[in-house]
C-alpha cells in the first residue's frame, strides 16, 4: 500500500508542479485574496474572547461544575443578604492580603504590632470611604465609594471589623469613665479572640481565613503573632456592575502602584475576578512583541542558509546572486505568516472562541512552515540544473511531496487529536494550530511554489535574485563591489545551449568518417630533455584545440553519463567514444568509495558532500554505532526514571508573570493561608432525622471523617450550626430550665426559632435549607465548613480533592457534596494523565497509519512510530528533571511533540526506504538527501523559540523547555539513532531497477524538442498544456530518443570505397594505430 501511495502522490505532485508553473500568477494572487477575505474574521476577536480561567483550564465535564451548582441551587446569591465566604457565583469580590515588608534577617514582622495594624486601618478606611470613581448621571457627576457599591446584610456592609478586634482592647471604643469599667467587663466576657474560631458574643468569627500563620500560646487558641491579615471587599454586580468594575480597577491601581505605593511598611497582594484573566492577557501582551524578533531571527538564518557561494578564481569566493534565492526565503516565511490570519479569521468567522493561550501557536506554525521551506529548497537543489524550469518545479514538488505531506498531515492529525480532549485550553489551542497547519500546507503549494517558479525562471535567464536585473559574470566586473554585489553564474539557458552545441559537435564527430590517419607525433617536453621529469606525450593531429576545450562545469555526471545501458564507459573500449568521454572524465569528481558512487548527485553542494563523505560514514562506523547504543541506553534509563517521578498540576501562581501584581498575592497566600486556614464546603443533600440517635451518629461519623486528616484541621476549625444549636439547648436547660425536645417535630421547630434569635443567625441561616411551608419544619439540606491545611502545591490540591470526594462517596445515604474554590484546578490535574495517555495512544496509532500509507517499507514505518514513542518518553522523563510539571500547557507540547517527532524522523525513514544499495549506502543517502534539511528545520525551530526565554512567565518557560526537549530528542533520533536502527531492521541491499535508472537523464530533453523544430516554452504562461500522464511518462520518451540516436550511429552511411564503417571497425583501427605508436616510442634512441 505504501508503494502504491508513494507512486500516486509523486505522479500527482509532478502534475501539480507543471500546473503551478503555468498558472503561477493565478495561484499567487488567489492565495493573497483568500488570505485577505479570511482575515476579515479578526473583527470578531474581542467579542469571542473568553477570559474565564475556570472555563479555560478545567475540563468541560469536570465534577466541580456540578458541585458548585449544588451550592448555587441551595444558596443562591442575594446581594442584600450576603455573608463573606458563603457564595461562589459572584464576580465582585476582592481579596487583599497585607503583610509587613520582609526584613533581611528576621523575615516577616509581627502584623499584630500596633504600627502595622494602625497602618492597615488607615488604608482600609481610605478604601472604604475615600476611594471613589466619578459617575455621570443626568448631566451631573457623582463620586461613588465602596459603601455605595457593597453587598449588605441587614443593610450593613462588611467593613473588615476584625482589624479593630485585633487591636488592643483599649482602642475598641472611646467610653466615658462611668461606663468604661462596665464596657471592659462586657468585652472580656463576650469577645474571645482565638484561633481558628473566635467569638463575638454568640456569633462565631472564623479567624483561620483572616490571619496567616499565627503563633498559638495556649490550647484555647490565643495567639501573639501573625504574619498577614486578610481584607475583603464585596461589590454588587446586578445593576451597578460597570461602576463596580471601575472601582475595582481603581483599587487595583491604588494598591499595586509602584510609583506611589500606599504604604512604606506594608506589602499587598490583591486578587479579584478580573485578575487572572488580566494576568493571562499580560502574558500574551508580553509575548506578542517577541514574535517580531522570532521572524527577524528566522529570516536572517534562512537567508544565510539560502545563499549559494561561487568561486570567482584566484581565491575569491562570493555570493552567486543567480542561484541564491532570497525571494524564496521571503515566500517561505510568508507562508506561515499568512496562514496565521487566515486560520484565525476563518475560525472566528465560524464562531470559535479565542483565548490568549492561542498566542503561542504562531511560534510553532512559523517553525513548521520553515521546516517545509528547507525540505522544498533541498528538493530543488537535488533537481538536474540542466532541465527547464517547469520540469525542475515539477520534480521539486514530486520529490518533496511525501516529505511535506508527512510533515503537514501528522501535525494536523496530532493537533486534531487534541481537539477532542475535555480540557478547553488544549482544545482551543489545538483547533487554532491545526487549522494554521492546514493552510501552511496549502500555501506551500499555492503561494510558495509560484514564487519558486519565478525564482527558477530568474535562474534560467541569469537574473540577479535581489535587484531583478541581469547578473554580470565575474570576468566582466571592474571592481570588488560589483564582483560581490552583482556577479553571478551564467544563465542556465546559455549553459544549456553551449552544452548542447558541444554535444552535437561530439555526436557529429562520431558519425562522420574519420580522415586519413597520420601517425601521431611524439612530443618530449623540454623538462624531459633535461631531467626526464615528464613522460613523452602522444598528440593526435586530428584533436584540435577546440575539441579539447573543457566543457562547461555545470554539466553533471548524473546528467551526461546516465541513461539506458549507460554505465561508466572504459576509454580503451572504443577510441571514438573515448574522444567524447575523455574531456568529461577529467572534470568529474570520483569517489574512492565504490558503494557511495551509486548515489545519484543532482546539483552538488558542499553540505551534500559533507554528509555523504564525512558525517554519514562517521555516524555509521562500528565504533560510533556502539557509542550511540550506549548513549541511547543512558537516555532511556534516565527518561524512565523521570517518568516515574513525574509531577502533575499547574500552580495558579505560575499562570501570570512574576512582574504582575497577582504574583504577589499568590506569594503571600502560599506563605500563609495555603499552609493552614482555608475552608472547604461540605453539603449534606439528604440529611437524616437529626433528632434520632441513628441519624445523629451517622452525621457525627461523617463530620469526624472529614476532620483531622493530612489535609484538614481538627474539630476546633469546623464551622457547624448543629454544634451551636446543641450548645443553645444545653444553655436553655441550665439557665432557664427549659427541657430539651422530646420528639423530632419539636426539635426542628425549636431549631427554626433558634435561627431567628441566635447571635450567629446571619451565618447559620446561610447553612440550612428548609421547606417553604411555615407549618411544616423539614430540613431539606445543610452544610458545614472544614478547615484546610497543607494546601500549597498542585499535588496537594489534587490529593485533597480526591480524599474529600472519596470520604463523601463513602456516605451515599446522605448524598454528600464537597467544594472548594480550587477544585477547578484540581479537576484539571486529575484529567491530565488520562487525557495524555489517551492522546498519545491515539497519536501513535494514527501516525502508524500515516507512515504505513506514505512510506513504502512497513519496517521503516514502524521504526518511525517507535522513534515517536521513544521521543515522547524522553520528553516526559527529562522535563521532570527540568522542573516542569505535567499540566495543560506541557500537555499541549507533549501532544505537539508527536508531530515534530514525525517531521524529523519520517524524512530519514522515507529516504532510507527509497534509497538503493547496501544498508550503509542507503543510510548515507538518506542523511545526504535529508540530513541537512532535518538539521536546519530543528535548528531553526530552536532559534525561533529562543526569544521565549525573555518572557518572565512560567507558562512560556514551560512551552520553551518542552519544545526544546522535543526538538533536541527528535533531531538526535532522526540523525543518529534512527539510521542505525534502520540498518538493523532493513539489512538487505536494494537494487536499482532499469526503469529507475532511465529516469535520471533528462538533460537533453529541452534540446530534443528544439532539434525537432519546436520552440522552447517561454519563461511564463505561454507554454503548452501538458497532461498529467504525459508529464509522468516523459522519461520513457527520452529513453526512446536515446535508443533512436544509438540506432542512427550504427546505421551510418558507407564510405566512398563501398565499405560500411561500423563503430567497431573504427575502434579496432584506432587500436592498431595506438599499438604502432607504442612500438615506435620503444625503438627511439635514448
Amino acid at each position: 500500500m505504501g508503494k502504491a501511495f508513494d507512486d500516486a502522490i509523486h505522479r500527482l505532485f509532478y502534475w501539480i508542479g507543471l500546473k503551478i508553473h503555468k498558472y503561477r500568477t493565478a495561484f499567487f494572487i488567489g492565495s493573497i485574496i483568500f488570505t485577505a477575505v479570511s482575515s476579515y474574521g479578526l473583527v470578531w476577536l474581542e467579542k469571542q474572547t473568553t477570559i474565564d480561567p475556570e472555563f479555560v483550564f478545567s475540563p468541560t465535564n469536570a465534577p466541580w461544575r456540578y458541585e458548585r451548582a449544588v451550592l448555587t441551587q441551595h444558596w443562591p446569591l442575594d446581594e442584600k443578604n450576603f455573608y463573606p465566604g458563603k457564595s461562589y457565583e459572584y464576580f465582585g469580590y476582592v481579596d487583599v492580603l497585607v503583610a509587613g515588608k520582609v526584613h533581611d534577617a528576621f523575615g516577616r514582622p509581627n502584623i499584630l504590632h500596633a504600627k502595622y495594624l494602625n497602618e492597615i486601618e488607615r488604608i482600609n478606611n481610605y478604601i472604604v470611604h475615600n476611594l471613589t470613581v466619578p459617575v455621570l448621571v443626568h448631566g451631573k457627576t457623582y463620586e461613588v465609594a465602596y459603601t455605595d457599591l457593597c453587598m449588605t446584610s441587614n443593610w450593613k456592609c462588611f467593613l473588615n471589623d476584625h482589624i479593630t478586634m485585633l487591636q488592643p482592647r483599649s482602642k475598641w471604643g472611646n467610653f466615658s469613665a462611668q461606663i468604661a469599667e462596665f464596657a471592659k467587663d462586657i468585652i472580656l466576657r463576650e469577645v474571645n479572640i482565638t484561633y481558628p474560631i473566635g467569638w463575638r458574643g454568640s456569633e462565631p468569627i472564623y479567624f483561620g481565613a483572616l490571619i496567616g500563620r499565627p503563633h498559638l500560646i495556649d490550647e484555647e487558641g490565643h495567639f501573639d503573632y501573625a504574619s498577614a491579615v486578610r481584607l475583603t471587599y464585596n461589590t454588587r454586580d446586578e445593576k451597578v456592575g460597570n461602576i463596580s468594575h471601575l472601582w475595582r480597577r481603581k483599587l487595583t491601581d491604588y494598591l499595586t502602584s509602584k510609583e506611589h505605593p500606599p504604604s512604606d511598611i506594608l506589602d499587598f497582594g490583591m486578587y479579584h475576578n478580573e485578575s487572572l484573566p488580566a494576568g493571562l492577557q499580560d502574558v500574551a501582551d508580553a509575548l506578542s512583541p517577541k514574535f517580531a524578533g522570532t521572524v527577524t531571527i528566522l529570516f536572517t538564518f534562512c537567508f544565510a542558509a539560502s545563499v549559494v557561494l561561487i568561486n570567482h578564481g584566484r581565491g575569491v569566493i562570493g555570493i552567486d546572486w543567480v542561484r541564491s534565492k532570497p525571494i524564496v526565503v521571503v515566500a517561505g516565511i510568508l507562508v506561515p505568516l499568512t496562514s496565521i490570519p487566515t486560520a484565525f479569521g476563518l475560525l472566528l468567522w465560524c464562531g470559535e472562541i479565542y483565548n490568549a493561550i492561542v498566542n503561542v501557536s504562531p511560534f510553532l506554525v512559523l517553525c513548521i512552515g520553515i521546516d517545509d521551506l528547507f525540505v522544498m529548497s533541498a528538493a530543488w537543489h537535488r533537481t538536474n540544473p540542466e532541465k527547464r524550469p517547469e520540469v525542475r518545479i515539477a520534480e521539486t514538488l514530486e520529490e518533496a511531496a511525501v516529505a511535506i505531506t508527512i510533515t503537514s498531515v501528522t501535525d494536523i492529525l496530532t493537533f486534531g487529536i487534541g481537539i477532542f480532549t475535555p480540557l478547553p485550553a488544549v482544545r482551543i489551542f489545538c483547533v487554532y494550530t491545526s487549522v494554521q497547519c492546514i493552510f501552511t500546507y496549502v500555501y506551500q503549494i499555492t503561494f510558495f511554489s509560484p514564487v519558486l517558479s519565478w525564482a527558477a525562471d530568474m535562474e534560467e535567464h541569469g537574473t540577479h535574485s535581489l535587484f531583478f536585473c541581469k547578473a554580470i559574470q565575474a570576468k566582466d566586473t571592474n571592481s570588488k563591489l560589483k564582483l560581490h554585489l552583482l556577479a553571478g553564474s551564467v544563465s542556465r539557458k546559455s549553459q544549456r545551449r553551449l552544452a548542447e552545441e558541444k554535444k552535437q559537435r561530439e555526436l557529429t564527430e562520431i558519425e562522420a568518417p574519420p580522415p586519413a590517419e597520420e601517425p601521431p607525433t611524439i612530443e618530449i617536453p623540454p623538462e624531459n630533455e633535461e631531467n626526464g621529469a615528464d613522460s613523452p606525450r602522444i598528440v593526435a593531429p586530428e584533436m584540435s584545440s577546440e575539441r579539447m576545450e573543457t566543457p562547461d562545469p555545470v554539466v553533471k555526471k548524473s546528467s551526461i553519463l546516465k541513461g539506458k545501458n549507460s554505465n561508466r564507459v572504459n576509454p580503451e573500449d572504443s577510441s571514438k567514444i573515448k574522444r567524447v568521454v575523455r574531456f568529461l572524465e577529467d572534470r568529474l569528481d570520483h569517489s574512492d568509495n565504490k558503494e557511495l558512487d551509486e548515489i545519484d548527485i543532482g546539483e552538488e553542494t558542499l553540505v551534500n558532500k559533507l554528509f555523504r563523505e564525512m558525517i554519514g560514514p562517521f555516524l555509521l562506523e562500528r565504533t560510533t554505532q556502539l557509542c550511540a547504543g550506549l548513549i541511547y541506553l543512558i537516555y532511556f534509563l534516565v527518561a524512565v526514571a523521570g517518568v516515574l517521578q513525574i509531577r502533575e498540576g499547574l500552580n495558579p501562581k505560575f499562570l501570570v508573570r512574576e512582574s504582575f501584581y497577582l504574583a504577589d498575592f499568590y506569594k503571600l497566600i502560599d506563605e500563609t493561608l495555603w499552609q493552614e486556614g482555608l475552608q472547604m464546603q461540605v453539603v449534606v443533600n439528604n440529611p437524616p432525622d437529626l433528632f434520632s440517635k441513628e441519624g445523629r451518629e451517622g452525621i457525627d461519623r461523617l463530620i469526624s471523617s472529614f476532620e483531622g486528616t493530612y489535609y484538614t484541621m481538627a474539630h476546633n476549625a469546623t464551622m457547624l450550626w448543629l454544634t451551636a444549636y446543641d450548645r443553645y439547648l444545653e444553655d436553655q436547660l441550665k439557665d432557664v430550665l427549659i427541657p430539651k425536645p422530646t420528639n423530632s417535630s419539636e426539635w426542628y421547630q425549636r431549631c427554626r426559632e433558634w435561627l431567628v434569635i441566635a447571635g450567629g443567625r446571619t451565618l447559620w441561616e446561610k447553612d440550612t435549607v428548609w421547606t417553604q411551608a411555615e407549618d411544616h419544619h423539614q430540613l431539606v439540606a445543610f452544610r458545614f465548613q472544614v478547615g484546610l491545611r497543607n494546601y500549597r502545591t498542585p499535588t496537594d490540591h489534587t490529593e485533597s480533592c480526591k480524599l474529600m470526594r472519596g470520604i463523601a462517596s463513602s456516605f451515599p445515604e446522605f448524598n454528600v457534596t464537597t467544594f472548594h474554590e480550587y477544585y477547578p484546578f484540581a479537576d484539571q490535574y486529575l484529567e491530565l494523565k488520562p487525557s495524555l495517555f489517551s492522546n498519545i495512544g491515539m497519536g501513535l496509532g494514527m501516525m502508524l497509519t500515516v507512515a504505513l500509507i506514505m512510506i513504502p517499507d512497513w519496517r521503516a514505518a514502524c521504526s518511525v512510530v517507535l522513534a515517536i514513542a521513544s521521543i515522547n518518553l524522553g520528553v516526559l522523563g527529562y522535563m521532570t528533571f527540568w522542573g516542569v510539571n505535567l499540566d495543560s500547557v506541557s500537555m499541549i507540547t507533549v501532544i505537539m511533540c508527536i508531530g515534530f517527532a514525525v517531521d524529523l524522523s519520517a524524512h530519514i525513514a522515507y529516504a532510507y526506504a527509497l534509497a538503493h544499495g547496501c544498508p550503509k549506502t542507503r543510510a548515507v543517502t538518506a542523511l545526504e538527501e535529508l540530513g541537512w534539511p532535518v538539521f536546519l528545520g530543528a535548528f531553526s525551530t530552536i532559534l525561533g523559540i529562543m526569544v521565549l526565554t525573555l518572557v518572565d512567565s512560567y507558562i512560556v518557560q514551560i512551552f520553551f523547555k518542552t519544545v526544546f526537549l522535543v526538538i533536541t530528542f527528535s533531531m538526535l533520533h532522526g540523525l543518529l539513532f534512527l539510521p542505525i536502527f534502520l540498518m538493523i531492521c532493513i539489512p538487505e541491499k536494494k537494487e536499482k531497477k532499469e526503469k529507475e535508472k532511465v529516469g535520471d537523464v533528462i538533460f537533453d530533453l529541452p534540446a530534443d524538442k528544439e532539434e525537432k523544430g519546436s520552440t522552447p516554452p517561454p519563461d511564463s504562461d505561454e507554454q503548452s498544456e501538458t497532461s498529467m500522464d504525459s508529464s509522468v511518462h516523459e522519461y520513457e520518451h527520452v529513453e526512446k530518443e536515446e535508443e533512436k540516436k544509438e540506432a542512427e550511429i550504427k546505421d551510418q552511411p558507407e564510405s566512398s570505397d563501398g565499405t560500411k564503417k561500423t563503430v567497431d571497425e573504427e575502434d579496432s583501427k584506432h587500436k592498431e594505430h595506438e599499438e604502432k605508436n607504442e612500438a615506435e616510442i620503444k625503438d627511439q634512441p635514448e
